[in-house]
């Protein structure tokens, strides 16, 4: 239960603090994502696999459990990423948007433990993307360079004991194997991805036996900043209080903010606000990108006033980028590559991609979930007849002239009652904190109500019972909040997937330029790995890449090419 929860982060952070400030054996975080290319243009997808390294061992660290993304051109941040990291290994894609101009782009990565040393370098790591915009003629100011010759192209590293076998040859519209093999005595975690090359050179930067390479010379360890929280659980989502005056601020310092995120209501979170008006929700990871409902308890209706979030991402220095360098010879690669990033789009689907484990996040006790699916039972005009009629578990009271809905709980004899304190009422998964608003609800527009007869902690807020009433779009329809609750977007952890593509058939207009990719492969010693690939309608050359690190924090890299005609 989330109580326990609790206990544990209290329990981390006295376990942790001493190696956080200043003891010799401290992490020292550092990120690596591999790409599923190098060479994009704007509109694609950028397929990652994290590599979160503690530099003082070598080893993946199992510490930080999210990872941030950074993409800059020379003026500044153009997009983000968050990766959940489980074992220091995360995954996850980014979409570069279509109006991009053409030129270099640096790919930063960090952990906000890593990020938080004195003296940190963004540049550990750091990749070197080249986007080209198939749409514009726009170029990055000063960045861009055009040469009658392409620039030579730099050969793919070989390192470690991993070898990768191909075919040699295959047919359009066919299957091919892609075999992978661990000759070596450690296990390896890697990725692996196919990928057509036409001829357009990945530009020069940091592979991952550089960024391992690259640990050994970082500086002595400074010191940490001032203030800042290692994300050992997951994401660490700040907020604060605008939109009133220093009087509202001392109104509402002490008082509980939540935020949310519609769902089964596993994604629920609450603390209290500080004196400055700033608050921050120790969670477990939110996937995907969601509408976040924020709301102040207890807020005054006559004083206006609501949380917004305060962005993780820190805006790194990309450092110096390379020119890009054109040529005439780009533009048949370029116009197959644009082809078929529009033709992904159209055509994108489910049977493309492989959904990875995403590690469990459980707040409420599902098994002892009470169920009540309304369609099984006479509808009611009225939310409070539902109560009367056939769920016994739930009650309404009006408790100092507010109505209260209470859940009836057991003690440990197995005595049933209903205690003095309210229930958690939830929305399609969002807390409404005036239950009136629940009993004048539609009880047409719901579709079950499930409910959790136990007291629940979040964070140090505590219910006596949490009821959840889901709607048949799960989307909250005609629930009206008060002026203080905010709804804004927000940028979860990206989904894991594997765009192993095995749904692909004859009537797909396959162009894929990136055949396969997986993020989050695992070969124990002598141990042999055969995937299948669906090649493209084209032919063409293309390569089989590996790359990842060993148990002892070694890395290894391997490629072989694949024909296809």
């Amino acid at each position: 239960m989330n109580r326990y929860r609790f206990l544990l982060i209290l329990s981390l952070l006295a376990t942790f603090s001493p190696a956080l400030r200043g003891q010799e054996e401290r992490l020292r975080e550092r990120v690596y994502v591999s790409t599923d290319r190098e060479v994009y243009v704007a509109g694609d997808a950028v397929w990652m696999s994290a590599y979160c390294v503690d530099a003082v061992s070598g080893r993946l660290s199992t510490f930080s459990k999210t990872a941030y993304v950074e993409i800059h051109s020379p003026s500044g941040m153009v997009q983000t990423a968050k990766l959940a990291l489980d074992g220091g290994r995360g995954a996850g894609r980014l979409t570069l948007p279509n109006t991009l101009p053409t030129g270099n782009y640096r790919l930063l990565a960090y952990t906000q433990l890593g990020a938080s040393e004195e003296g940190f370098d963004p540049q550990t790591g750091a990749r070197t993307l080249s986007v080209f915009n198939t749409f514009s003629t726009e170029r990055l100011p000063d960045a861009v360079t055009v040469a009658a010759e392409p620039p030579q192209a730099a050969g793919l590293p070989q390192a470690g004991p991993l070898e990768v076998r191909t075919a040699g040859a295959a047919s359009p519209r066919g299957t091919t194997r892609i075999s992978v093999t661990n000759n070596g005595s450690s296990t390896i975690r890697f990725n692996l991805g196919v990928r057509h090359e036409d001829g357009i050179p990945a530009p020069q930067g940091q592979r991952i036996g550089d960024f391992v390479g690259g640990l050994k010379h970082l500086p002595a360890p400074r010191g940490f900043r001032e203030g800042f929280h290692p994300e050992y659980e997951g994401e660490i989502i700040r907020a604060r209080v605008s939109g009133t005056d220093e009087a509202g601020l001392r109104e509402v310092s002490q008082k509980f903010a939540f935020i949310s995120a519609p769902g089964s209501g596993e994604n629920i979170y609450t603390e209290s606000i500080g004196t400055d008006g700033q608050t921050a929700f120790y969670t477990s990871n939110i996937y995907g990108d969601h509408e976040m409902f924020l709301e102040i308890e207890g807020v005054d209706r006559e004083r206006v006033c609501h949380l917004e979030l305060v962005s993780p991402f820190l805006d790194l220095q990309p450092g110096d980028i390379p020119a890009l360098t054109l040529s005439p010879s780009y533009a048949k690669a370029l116009e197959t590559r644009s082809f078929g990033m529009q033709l992904e789009k159209i055509f994108d689907a489910d049977t493309l991609y492989e959904a990875l484990p995403l590690r469990e996040h459980l707040v409420l006790d599902r098994q002892k979930c009470i169920r009540y699916n309304l369609d099984d039972y006479t509808r009611f005009p009225v939310m409070e007849e539902l109560f009367v009629e056939f769920i016994p578990e739930m009650r309404t009271r009006r408790v100092d002239g507010v109505q209260q809905i209470q859940v009836r709980v057991s003690d440990m004899l197995n005595n049933y009652y209903f205690p003095a304190g309210a229930a958690l009422v939830l929305l399609d998964g969002v807390p409404v904190l005036d239950h009136a608003k629940i009993l004048a609800y539609d009880p047409l527009l719901v579709k079950r109500i499930d409910i959790y007869p136990d007291s629940y902690l979040f964070g140090i807020r505590g219910f006596s019972g949490i009821v959840n009433f889901v709607t048949y779009k799960g989307t909250l329809p005609s629930m009206q909040f008060e002026d203080n609750v905010r709804i804004v977007d927000y940028q979860g952890c990206s989904l894991p997937l594997a765009y192993t593509c095995a749904g692909v058939g004859r009537d797909y207009p396959d162009f894929r330029q990136t055949l396969y990719w997986h993020p989050l492969l695992t070969l124990g010693p002598g141990e042999t790995l055969e995937v299948e690939c669906k090649t493209p309608a084209y032919g063409g050359r293309f390569e089989a890449v590996a790359e990842g690190l060993t148990e002892a924090g070694a890395a290894v890299a391997a490629h072989a090419t694949l024909s296809v005609r």
